[in-house]
């Protein structure tokens, strides 16, 4: 059986022994560090998106959208720190990309054997409030008569049908009525006939 990860049974000369911890060999960066905010950036640049950006720069997402709020705080409250350049970094190589896909799609525009919907599907997902036509409203349902449906509660449902169907019992008792009545009798002629 081998030893446990981490446990040297020599230790290096003039270390007391147990007197250091064991390496730590997993999990995630937890410190913005020069070398994890370039990689970040660099993967960015390329077009990855922050979740695989921090896996590959060997962070987690969570993390990373740490870093940023800790930026963008200083940042509003007019510091400068680590974390306000990630955040001007981050922000610098998304603009980038995206600056590229939008030379794309435009290049696809004059040269017609190029095929820009992949760039433009890329744009519109990632940056909808500023490369998709906003959809107008959809027009009323019911033939212009208003909606198909609303919604109400069971008291006011309750209210409209006991309302229809005394409207529907007064027609139908004054139709009744109008069928019942007998005919008036005849007048006769003074002739007798």
């Amino acid at each position: 059986m081998s030893p446990p990860r981490g446990y040297d049974p020599k230790p290096p000369p003039g270390m007391p022994a147990g007197g250091k911890r064991a390496p730590k060999f997993s999990g995630p960066a937890t410190t913005l560090t020069y070398k994890i905010q370039t990689a970040i950036v660099a993967e960015l640049r390329q077009g990855s998106t922050k979740r695989m950006a921090a896996a590959l720069a060997g962070t987690t997402e969570a993390r990373l959208q740490n870093w940023l709020r800790r930026g963008r705080e200083a940042i509003e409250s007019g510091k400068r720190s680590r974390y306000t350049e990630f955040v001007v970094e981050v922000e610098r190589a998304q603009a980038e990309f995206q600056k590229s896909r939008v030379k794309d799609a435009l290049d696809s525009i004059s040269d017609k054997t190029m095929d820009g919907r992949g760039a433009r599907w890329f744009l519109a997902v990632t940056a909808p409030k500023d490369f998709t036509i906003p959809r107008e409203p959809a027009t009323p349902a019911g033939n212009g008569h208003g909606p198909l449906f609303e919604v109400i509660t069971p008291d006011e449902a309750r209210a409209k049908l006991d309302e229809k169907l005394a409207t529907f019992i007064a027609k139908h008792l004054k139709a009744q009525a109008a069928r019942d009545v007998p005919p008036e009798p005849a007048l006769e002629d003074g002739d007798g006939d």
